[in-house]
């Protein structure tokens, strides 16, 4: 590399790292996530991905896709669970 091949890539360089540092300084730091401009709250990462089940003495029971009459694996206590369905008389 010549000394003028230098003097271009360091310059290139120079307004990488520039153009870099003007976007973080512009972006901010909100001291929170973010995804797309979108803020994440702890509300939004709780038992969205599960059918959400309260049983008679308020405990609640997160389990996957479809609940089954049967054994169902509960994955807020990690375990399986036998699930019935009571009679609304």
């Amino acid at each position: 590399m010549n000394k003028n091949e230098k003097i271009v890539l360091g310059g290139w360089l120079s307004i990488l790292i520039a153009i870099l540092l003007i976007v973080i300084t512009l972006s901010g730091c909100r001291g929170g996530w973010s995804v797309a401009n979108l803020e994440i709250t702890p509300s939004d990462n709780q038992d969205t991905l599960y059918i959400v089940i309260i049983d008679q003495d308020s405990t609640t029971h997160w389990y996957n896709n479809a609940i089954y009459v049967e054994e169902n694996y509960c994955y807020k206590h990690h375990m399986w669970e036998d699930v019935r369905k009571k009679n609304s008389e």
